[in-house]
C-alpha cells in the first residue's frame, strides 16, 4: 500500500527510557507492535532490555558502535529489504508529538499522509520541527533546505536512486538532510508539528561517545567538517552546549 509504513527505533543503553517514552507514545495512538522494529547493539543488550519487555516487537541486533555506524546499518537494512518502502525512524526518547500546542490527535493518520505528500512532491524524506517552540512553529509544509531531525523522520526508499550514508556521528542528520537535498532537490518538513524530547539526555549518543564532554569535542570537529564540505548550504553556530550548524533555506542546486 502506498501509505503503509514500518517503524524503526534504534536504542542503546536506555531500556528504561524506551519503555517509558517512545513505546508508550506509540501505544497511546494504537500503533501495533508488529509495525515496530527495535534495533539493539548485541545479544547482551537484548538481555538487558528483557525478553518479556520486547515480546511482540521485531528485534534486530546491529553489532554497531556509535550513531554513524548505526544509522548506516539502518540504511542498508531497509534499502536491501524490498518489502519495506516507507520507514519512520524514531528515537527511543520521544515524549510527545505536538500540533497546535497540543498532542497530535491522530499520529497514524499524520504519518500516512506525510508519506503520501512526500511521494506526491517526488521527494524521499520528510520531517517535523525539532523543537516544540510555538514562536517558531508555523502551519506550513515546505520543501526547501530545512533541517530534518533524525529523532523523528520518514523516508521513502527508492532503489532506483543511490543510497545516502553518513561519515560523521554527531550531525549525521544535518548531513543526511543536505545530501537528500542535493540528490532530490528538496526535503519535506511539517513546520507546524514538533517533537517533544530531551536532547543530550543520558545514555544513547552520549553513552556511545563516552560522555557529554567527548561528544562536545566531536561536535566541534564534525560541524567544522560539514561546513568545509557543504559550503553555502550551512553555517556554524556556537550555542551554550557547543558547536551547532544551521542550514541555508535559500540554497538552490546548480543543476535541477
Amino acid at each position: 500500500m502506498l501509505n503503509d509504513y514500518t517503524i524503526a527505533i534504534p536504542s542503546f543503553s536506555r531500556s528504561d527510557i524506551l519503555f517509558s517514552k517512545t513505546l508508550p507514545l506509540l501505544f497511546r495512538y494504537n500503533i501495533s507492535k508488529d509495525k515496530i522494529t527495535i534495533f539493539l547493539r548485541n545479544e547482551e543488550e537484548r538481555q538487558t532490555y528483557g525478553e518479556e519487555n520486547l515480546k511482540g516487537y521485531k528485534v534486530v541486533l546491529t553489532g554497531c558502535i556509535g550513531i554513524c555506524e548505526t544509522r548506516n546499518f539502518l540504511q542498508f537494512y531497509y534499502y536491501d529489504n524490498l518489502e519495506y518502502t516507507n520507514v519512520l525512524f524514531i528515537d527511543d526518547d520521544i515524549e510527545s508529538i505536538i500540533e497546535n500546542k497540543l498532542p497530535i490527535m491522530n499520529l497514524d493518520k499524520f504519518i500516512k499522509e506525510a508519506f503520501i505528500e512526500t511521494k506526491r512532491r517526488n521527494f524521499n524524506i520528510w520531517g517535523v520541527s525539532p523543537f516544540h517552540n510555538h514562536f517558531f512553529m508555523k502551519d506550513t509544509i515546505t520543501d526547501n533546505l530545512k533541517y530534518i531531525c533524525g529523532a523523528f523522520y520518514g523516508e521513502i526508499f527508492d532503489r532506483e536512486k543511490y543510497m545516502i550514508l553518513s561519515d560523521v556521528g554527531h550531525g549525521e542528520d544535518f548531513q543526511k538532510t543536505m545530501e537528500c537535498f542535493i540528490r532530490d532537490n528538496g526535503v519535506v518538513r511539517y513546520n507546524g508539528i514538533a517533537i517533544k524530547t530531551k536532547y543530550f539526555g543520558e545514555g544513547g549518543i552520549n553513552e556511545s561517545y563516552g560522555g557529554l564532554q567527548n561528544r562536545q569535542v566531536a561536535m566541534e570537529r564534525n560541524v567544522k567538517y560539514l561546513k568545509d564540505r557543504y559550503g553555502s548550504m550551512c553555517r556554524i553556530k556556537i550555542k551554550d552546549y557547543g558547536y551547532d550548524i544551521r542550514l541555508n533555506p535559500y540554497f538552490k542546486n546548480k543543476i535541477e
